[in-house]
């Protein structure tokens, strides 16, 4: 580098006579005046020193990357060096033990175990109301119950519970709540199960198993049942009055519940026992079904309004 500044600079020097001369005479005839001459070794000098001073800059630029480059490659060098170095050591669970299952438990699909026991418990549930619509089926191919009617069996209950929960609970105790008509509470502490009076047995003797006794003398009418203090100075009567209205209502809602062709037998049951009225019990009974008119049945005015209307036939014997 330092010879390529020493040559530009002798370039860009003055050149002596003889240099001169001996370029004149190597020209010829041919060569420029001395004013021509001047103008081009100027130009020509500019134009290498900046050629020059352009590819100085790019040995400079290749010089600091190739420094870059090399210090790059060394620190690289040192790292993998370090590397080689570090004494390696197998991992073992107490240094990374097992994560902890997540909080939140998994949905029912994720479990293979609780899939199993919902898909067991719906058929089970499936059975079960199987063998109900068989038994129903087969009641009903049976002879009539030598024990008709209806009744109210009258249970003990700690506490006032929706019906729903009531029926669950009932379930519990494998009760077919099939059987069972109407559920309602008359006064604290007392429930009334409706029952056909063929089932009223079986469903006494099951609720003996565990322990449950029925009220057989509990009478839904009695004023005594109110539990209330304004009738406490009253006559004997009108807690009764009282009572057998609230009676009545309960039974004409629990008529509601219960579908066709029971609702008969039952608002039927109700009046024998005096609790509802006709009204009442004309409402509960089916409507009568009114016969279509027979389409053959033509009235004798339609059918002579329609003979008059009809063409008589021809006479072909007239024609002829």
């Amino acid at each position: 580098m330092a010879n390529l500044l020493q040559f530009v600079s002798t370039t860009t020097e003055t050149p002596s006579d003889a240099n001169a001369q001996n370029s004149l005479e190597i020209s010829g005839s041919s060569s420029p005046s001395p004013e021509n001459n001047g103008l081009t070794s100027s130009v020509t000098i500019a134009d290498l020193q900046s050629t020059i001073e352009k590819l100085y800059a790019e040995l400079k630029q290749t010089q600091a990357e190739l420094k870059q480059a090399q210090e790059e490659i060394q620190a690289l060098r040192i790292q993998q060096t370090f590397a080689d170095s570090w004494p390696y050591t197998d991992l073992n669970d107490s240094q990374f033990p097992p994560l902890h299952p997540p909080s939140q438990p998994l949905p029912p699909w994720r479990g293979t175990a609780r899939l199993n026991s919902i898909k067991t418990f719906m058929l089970e549930k499936r059975q079960q109301r199987r063998i109900q619509r068989q038994e129903t089926a087969a009641r009903f191919l049976q002879p009539p119950f030598e024990n008709q009617g209806y009744q109210y069996i009258y249970t003990p209950t700690k506490a006032r519970v929706p019906v729903g929960q009531l029926r669950n609970r009932l379930r519990q105790l494998d009760i077919n709540n099939s059987r069972i008509l109407n559920i309602h509470y008359l006064t604290h502490n007392v429930v009334a199960l409706l029952v056909h009076s063929d089932y009223a047995f079986e469903l006494k003797s099951h609720l003996q198993k565990f322990k449950v006794r029925t009220k057989g003398d509990f009478n839904p009418c009695d004023g005594s049942i109110l539990m209330d203090h304004k009738y406490e100075h009253c006559s004997k009567e009108e807690p009764d009055d009282f009572a057998f209205m609230y009676h009545s209502d309960c039974v004409k809602k629990a008529l509601t519940y219960i579908r066709a062709p029971v609702k008969t037998a039952v608002a039927r049951y109700f009046d024998n026992q005096g609790w509802i009225s006709k009204s009442v019990l004309d409402e509960s009974l089916p409507t009568k079904v009114i016969n279509p008119t027979d389409v053959f049945n033509v009235d004798e005015d339609a059918a002579m309004l329609l003979s008059d209307r009809e063409e008589p036939p021809l006479n072909y014997n007239d024609h002829n």
